[in-house]
Order: structure tokens, then sequence, then C-alpha cells
């Protein structure tokens, strides 16, 4: 039977969401993401190709997509209150042009400049893939740039090694996942044969001598390679860092590796970096990180990495980061200018340091002589031909002409933010927040891209007050749950985070739809409070059982039906309760993996759907009796694409579904028989979070990579005006004399017609 749904727009207050002054976040112990975390991973379009990313290709979605910002994010704490954009991982300026300078950005794509950092363009959209580890232009020919999927130190996914002959204009795949591995740490391309390219990453060390035909591996089997430095002078001579073993030097190309222990540490490593000097490439440095992913030793050789000196009064610049933020590069100009990126100096040992006498002694120069700063977390260091220095790290980049004297901020025009989770305004379309990777809650509160910050750190599952939208609730990692009002805030997080109560780096909070002083937050149990508007209160309404023996990913309430609560954990179970109490199993029928999302009908609590972090076989499910059976819903959509984030556009019946995947959104206007995916207004980007507004007929995509988009929602006719609304009424305002109102397809407008729409739109049954 089919129904229609009447969406009455809530009355709230339009209220301006202002930025607040972001308190310090508590970072220390938390770090990023962990290795793999499932949020971050990705995937790469199935069975991609170079004509995939011609203008004017597009697919047959109904989605128009267009990009809402954050570009930048303004009033970002730990950039000095200044500019920010997200991580940037890889940098490759141009070795004569001084403003063109190309950037990797950890899971938004290959950026270029032309005019030293103050307008950035994307330039691969619709790559396979957009997680990036590194970035290398060819010394022969700085036109040609190659681009290295795959964030090595997060682990993820990538879809190999790609180049553009052009600039950036154009692009192929010049090695696959399976010849240079998943992910990517370093590109180096011999100076004079542009044939031999060097690669390292979470497949160890790759090299190709005749353009991408084959690869060999240098005669190492299996591990990881953290670091790659390629002589200048002498290109037979390649440095390796081998991951959790040393430092490796080949001599013939890198046709073989001899491993090299004169003066250098042969235990507890874990991360290793190596840097030459390209004015003398005999002075080689590397940094071994430990097992506590602190500074085990920095070393400089002067013999072309015969033997090795410690430097001992080097700081312990990676701790406790080092297997996530750490960089060294040396002055092209000086062998004695050594820079070195850790954290932050505030929280942690260092920013970034530099030593002018060899590693002799340093100074930190996070913050510039007028009181400007650079963001934490430090990932790539290059230099300009003019001697520009340019660092990519969490915040996005910066770049000094003065040798780190001072900083200028180059994020005006990026627009790489990695997002989470999203929160529409309950009444205003404008207004939205998003949790977002280390650049903290960010909140449109204008219609222009810029967003200001709420709360520094990195920002998680997030909600506004249906009522009272100034009241904000928003977390940070591990669930810590604060609650603002106005420009104040209270930390009003629960009792959990102890052993007995695992939770995920980013867990879910949500409100109850039908009590906006009720939030329910996630662990490994379920955690209710209904007083969050005081003193929030918290008390476990389940057991761990509903977790699987994992965490939680997932909470959804059922509108009209407070007791009514579905979940989703990192095993893939999903429990129901109707009575807040009692859970019962409803997995069975569902595939192993981890659930990502949850959506409830909002007329009948007993239908749901439930998607999947897998990519083959069932993704997307649905229940029509609260999870005793469920039916697979995934249609056609191809395998190699997860269900990360779902959408519901219940006005249609069967209701429209979308399915936010490692590489964009997906649709689907039969229940999910076929899937359609976005065409080349919607980046191939790994989905967030995905949220619609059923009264305004949009729904906003929260991507890991490259910010926030929108879209219009297909229309129901609605003649009359009256909102979210189809029925009979509708039926007035038809006018015999157009076309669009010819229901029955017989080429005419009369009576039929109306019995049609009728139908189509619910006010009738067949």
């Amino acid at each position: 039977m089919r129904r229609f749904i009447c969406l009455v727009a809530l009355v709230g207050l339009a209220l301006i969401l202002g930025c607040q002054t972001a308190p310090v976040r508590q970072k220390t112990s938390y770090g990023p993401p962990p290795p793999g975390y499932i949020k971050i991973r990705g995937e790469a379009v199935p069975n991609w190709k170079p004509s995939d990313m011609l203008p004017g290709l597009r697919s047959s979605s109904p989605l128009s997509w267009y990009s809402v910002g954050p570009k930048p994010i303004t009033d970002e704490y730990w950039s000095g209150n200044d500019d920010a954009s997200g991580r940037v991982v890889a940098l490759a300026p141009h070795p004569t042009d001084p403003d063109t300078v190309y950037i990797g950005a950890a899971s938004g794509g290959i950026w270029k400049t032309t005019d030293g950092g103050a307008l950035w363009t994307t330039l691969t959209d619709e790559l396979a893939n957009l997680n990036h580890g590194a970035l290398a232009l060819d010394p022969s020919d700085p036109q040609v740039v190659y681009a290295g999927t795959g964030e090595y130190t997060t682990g993820s996914t990538g879809d190999g090694l790609f180049r553009s002959p052009d600039g950036g204009a154009t692009w192929t795949r010049f090695a696959t996942k399976a010849q240079v591995g998943s992910t990517c740490a370093s590109v180096a391309v011999h100076p004079t044969d542009p044939l031999t390219v060097h690669v390292t990453g979470g497949s160890g060390y790759r090299r190709t001598t005749n353009g991408g035909a084959s690869w060999t591996n240098g005669g190492f089997l299996g591990g990881s390679a953290s670091a790659l430095a390629l002589n200048p002078v002498d290109p037979q001579i390649v440095f390796m860092g081998r991951h959790s073993d040393g430092v490796y030097r080949s001599t013939n190309g890198g046709t073989s590796f001899t491993r090299l222990t004169n003066g250098l540490p042969t235990t507890g490593i874990r991360r290793v970096l190596v840097a030459l000097a390209p004015s003398n490439p005999d002075r080689v440095y590397t940094a071994f990180i430990n097992s506590s992913s602190g500074l085990l030793g920095f070393y400089r050789s002067d013999d072309g990495g015969d033997s090795w000196t410690q430097m001992v009064n080097t700081p312990d610049f990676p701790y406790p980061q080092g297997w996530y933020d750490a960089f060294v590069g040396v002055d092209p100009t000086d062998e004695d200018t050594v820079y070195c990126g850790g954290v932050f100096p505030s929280y942690a040992v260092a920013g970034v340091i530099k030593s002018t006498n060899g590693g002799t002694n340093w100074t930190d120069i996070t913050y510039g002589t007028f009181g400007e700063q650079l963001h934490p977390d430090q990932h790539a260091i290059a230099f300009g031909p003019d001697g520009t220095i340019w660092i990519g790290n969490d915040g996005g980049v910066w770049k000094s002409n003065n040798g780190g004297d001072s900083w200028v901020n180059c994020n005006d025009t990026l627009n790489v933010t990695q997002n989470y989770a999203i929160a529409l305004h309950p009444s205003d379309p404008v207004q939205m927040m998003t949790g977002t990777q280390d650049n903290g809650t960010i909140g449109r509160d204008a219609d222009v891209l810029q967003w200001p910050q709420i709360l520094g750190g990195d920002g998680g599952f997030l909600a506004y007050d249906f009522l009272y939208p100034t009241r904000r609730y928003v977390t940070y990692v591990y669930l810590s749950v604060y609650r603002f009002v106005g420009t104040s805030s209270s930390n009003i997080s629960g009792p959990w985070g102890s052993d007995d109560d695992p939770v995920n780096f980013i867990a879910p909070l949500v409100m109850d739809p039908n009590d906006r002083y009720t939030l329910l937050g996630g662990t490994n149990r379920v955690w209710r409070t209904n007083n969050a508007h005081t003193s929030a209160s918290w008390s476990a309404i389940s057991t761990s059982t509903v977790a699987g023996g994992g965490t939680l990913n997932a909470i959804a309430v059922a509108e009209g039906a407070s007791d009514t609560i579905y979940t989703g954990s990192s095993t893939g179970s999903v429990y129901v309760t109707t009575d807040a109490s009692t859970w019962n199993d409803r997995s069975t029928g569902l595939p192993s993996g981890q659930v990502s999302d949850i959506m409830i009908d909002p007329v009948d609590p007993a239908v749901a759907y439930v998607a999947s972090h897998n990519t083959a076989g069932a993704r997307v499910l649905r229940t029509e009796n609260y999870g005793v059976s469920w039916s697979d819903v995934t249609g056609d959509l191809p395998s190699g694409i997860s269900a990360r984030a779902l959408a519901v556009d219940w006005r249609f019946d069967p209701p429209h579904l979308y399915a936010g995947s490692g590489v964009g959104v997906y649709s689907s206007a039969d229940g999910g028989a076929t899937w359609i995916k976005d065409g080349l207004d919607l980046p191939n980007v790994n989905i967030g979070d995905l949220a619609v507004d059923l009264v305004e007929g949009t729904i906003t995509a929260a991507t890991y990579g490259r910010g926030t988009w929108r879209a219009a929602l297909p229309v129901i006719p609605n003649f009359d005006d009256w909102p979210g609304c189809v029925t009979g009424p509708d039926a007035g305002p038809i006018d015999p004399g157009c076309e669009p109102w010819d229901f029955d397809l017989d080429d005419d407008v009369d009576v039929s017609d109306f019995s049609e729409f009728t139908i189509e739109y619910g006010v009738a049954s067949p």
C-alpha cells in the first residue's frame, strides 16, 4: 500500500551559530585516529579508467551536488585563531617556478597553486581514489607529476600510483595496487632517466626501469618501507628507511640493498625517516622512532652512510605520535641546516625544530616572530627554488620565506576538511555543524563557504536542541561530550572511560527525536541521560551484550517511541529494544563486519534499514518487523563499494535510498534494486556522514577529505504549497493545459490523470 508522509517543519528559532573560543584540546593521550580506523579507510572506484575524469561525462544520478565549504575553517584555535583546511601529507614544489606547488591531501586529492599558495585548484576529484601519501615531480620534466595513493601512516586505502604528463590536467594509472602496494610513503624519479621510478610504502620498496611496464622489489620480501631518498648526483645510490628494521642503501639503483649498521641502532625500531642534503649528498640524516612513538635516536652521516653519529641534543620531536606525524628535511643549499617536524610544543615536546649546525643544537620554530603559528601534527616539508619552506600538517599548508622566522597561512582557498559526522540546524537550512579530524567541531552560520570553529581538537557526533538550537551538543574523541549554550560550554561526559567500557575513537551520540533533553551515547553499552540540558546524569540502559564483543558504531531512536532503539556494532551485531530495557539480538540474517549506519522509518518503527562497511555481499538491508528478519536491498551496488553512511527519503514509496561510500554517493529510487553513482559534480571522496532535510528537500554529505556538499532531493509535486505534503487538495491547482500533469502518459490531460496522481503520490490506494 502506497502511503504519504506529511512533514511539517518544526517551529524553531533561527538563531545564528557563532564561533566560540575553543578550549584547550585534550590530545596528549588521545592522538590521531588509530591506524586503519574504519571511518578513514575509503576505497577505490571499481574499474576506474582515465575517461571517467573527462569534463561533461555524467551519470544519470538524480542529484546535482555543490560545495558548501568549509573553505576555509576560520578562527581555528590550533592555527593561532587563523585559517585551517585539513590534513596535507605531501608537497612537491616546482624546481624552477617558486609560485607553483602541488600538494597531496590525506583524503582530499591533489591540489595545485600557481601563485604561491593564495589560490589552490583541485586536480583529481574524479581520480579512482583521493587518499594520498606521496607526490613527486619528474626532475627532467616537472610537468610530469606522480601521485601515490593510500596514506602510509594511517593505513587508508589506495589504488596504486598515478601519473600526469601535463601538470595535473590529465591522469593515468602508472602502477596498480598489486604492483606498488595499497599505501604509499615516498616516490622518487631518476633525475635524468624518466623511465626509472622508485616507490616505498606498505609493501616495502618497488622500482620500475621501464616506465611502469614492470616492477621489482630490490630483493626485499614483505615488510614496509617508510622513507626513500635518491642521490641527485649519483642516482645509483638509493636510501630506504625500512619499517621496524633500519636504514638500507643501494649502490646499483635499487637492484639490491644493504642494511647500514655502523653507528645505527638495530633493535627497538618502529618508523625510520631518511633525508639527504642536495648540496652535498654525502650528508645524510636519519631519525629512528621507537615503539613508544618517541625518538630512538637522530643520526648524521658525512660519508654517504658508511658511518653514523648520533646527535644527542636532538629534542624528542616525534613523541608521542611519531608513528603518525614526523618529518626530516634538509635545506637544499646548506647541508648543515636541517628541519624536523613533530607535534606541538605546548602539549608535546616539539612542533617544527631547526638546526643550523648539522643537528648539534636546535630551535623550535613552530611560532613565528609575529605571533603566527603552525597547526599541530607535522607530516611533510619541501623547499621551493627560491628557498621557500613549505609545511604540510593536520591543518593544511604553511610557508616561510625566511627560514622559519615567520609563517604564512596558505589555507584560504583549500577545501580538504575531513568530516566524521554532521548535524543540520532544525529550522534554518543554511546552518549546520560537522565534526572533523583534528580541526574540531565547526559550524556554518551563513550562506558562505567560511565556517568558524566551535570546539578545537577532533570533532565527532553532534546534535542541536531541536526547539532551542543555540543549545548544541558536540563530542571530542572517545565520547567526551560537551554542551554549548551560546558561548558557554560544559563537559557533560558520562562515567565511561575504564577498561569496562571500550569506546570508538569517534563514538555515537544521538538526540532522542521525541525529547530534546535526552541524549544516548554508545561505548560497548548504551548510555542515556534525560537531563542533558542541566546536570546530565547518565545511566547504562544495556549491558555490553549489545556490542557483540566490540563497540557501538550506531544508535537510532524511533520517532514517537523513545524506548524503541536500534544499535549496530563493530562486530556486525544489531540489537533492538522496544522498552529501553529488554534487548533482542537481531543479527541473524545480517552480514559479518562492521555496522555503519541505521535508519528507522519515522512512521513505523518496525521498519528500518541497516548499512554495512563491507565492500562485497549484502551491504544495505531492510527489516519490517524490528529486525526479526532482514531482506537484502543491496541490489546492484557494485562490488568494492561500501555503505559507510545511509540516508533515506521516506516521502517516496519505496523510499529513496542514499548510500555514502568510500568514493562518493550512490542512490536508489527502486528500493535498492538498482543504484546510480553520483556524477562529476561530487568528488570520489570517502563519505563520513549523510543527512536529509525532507522539509527543505535537500541531502547533505559530510565528506572525509573534501568538506561538505549538498544537493536538492527529487521533487514530489506539491501544488498547494502545504509544507512537505502531497494530498488531495494538490489536485486543485492542476492546469489542464500543462503537459507535466499528464500523469497517465496518454498525451492528454484529463480526469484520469487525477486518479493516477492520487495513486502515485499516496493520496489513495491503487
